[in-house]
């Protein structure tokens, strides 16, 4: 008899165990991958928050503070305070939007960019690491059913 995944994933059926809660398991992946990351990074000088609003600022920049918070998936006011640090740090540079002054818009310095470029093939360790036993097809599944178990999870 095939076991009904649906059913004994649910907290509320008496099978229920964590070792088949999908929300425990994509949990505790990142935690240990960040946990990872984090002791890599931090010898660098520069903590996770921190390579997560580079990368974001790679990808979208430059980028409104509000912005990166929701695409570092970090809080507004912790994602203020770190721009402020990075930018002590020469790592960021911060203006008023031109068309709204009560926007602060981040850029990555050239300094940025250069510890970005460092850190990115260590990062990349850490995930090629996580990965190794997958294969490509794992991985675009993985990628998929994430995509779409957060499309699930969000407001309309």
């Amino acid at each position: 008899m095939k076991t009904d995944f649906r059913k004994i994933c649910d907290p509320t059926d008496s099978g229920f165990r964590l070792a088949h809660s999908p929300f425990y398991l994509i949990a505790h992946a990142d935690f240990r991958y960040h946990e990872d990351v984090s002791t890599v990074l931090e010898k660098q000088g520069v903590n996770k928050n921190m390579y997560r609003i580079m990368t974001v600022l790679r990808e979208d920049e430059p980028a409104a503070i509000t912005r990166l918070a929701d695409r570092a998936l970090i809080k507004r006011s912790t994602v203020s305070r770190i721009v402020d640090r990075m930018t002590e740090m020469g790592l960021t540079s911060t203006s008023t939007d031109e068309a709204d002054n009560r926007v602060t818009v981040v850029e990555l310095t050239k300094a940025g960019y250069e510890v970005l470029d460092k850190l990115t093939p260590v990062v990349a360790e850490q995930f090629r690491r996580a990965m190794v036993d997958l294969s490509s097809e794992d991985i675009e599944t993985l990628i998929g059913l994430l995509q779409r178990i957060g499309i699930n999870l969000t407001d309309d």
